[in-house]
């Protein structure tokens, strides 16, 4: 089953890419999604003490790394709305993963 998973979310990253527009905000949903998703696995996987809170480290990692992306993206070229944009799209898909990973976790 997380081969299957694995798959997936590579699949979708693969069809992810930056620049203007959807693709772009898609993006960042992908990239939320999967980051959350992959960090929780590692954790899930690799860190037994740590399994019943992957998730949640897996959406940390990804807040704090969207955060600093961002933040270094503002500082390069200004645009805070289209850097908040980024960041709340890629916070949703992390969201989005979290919820995933808990129905998974249950199981």
């Amino acid at each position: 089953m997380y081969k299957n998973i694995f798959v997936f979310l590579v699949v979708i990253s693969q069809v992810a890419s930056a620049g203007n527009g959807f693709a772009s905000e898609f993006s960042h949903f992908a990239g939320g999604l999967i980051m959350t998703a992959l960090v929780a696995f590692m954790v899930f996987k690799y860190f037994p003490k740590y399994k019943t809170k992957s998730v949640l480290i897996g959406f940390l990692v990804s807040l704090l790394y969207v955060f600093i992306d961002q933040s270094i993206d503002y500082i390069k070229y200004g645009k805070f709305l289209d850097q908040l944009l980024d960041f709340t799209v890629h916070v949703i898909g992390s969201l989005i993963s979290v919820y995933i990973g808990y129905k998974v976790i249950k199981k």
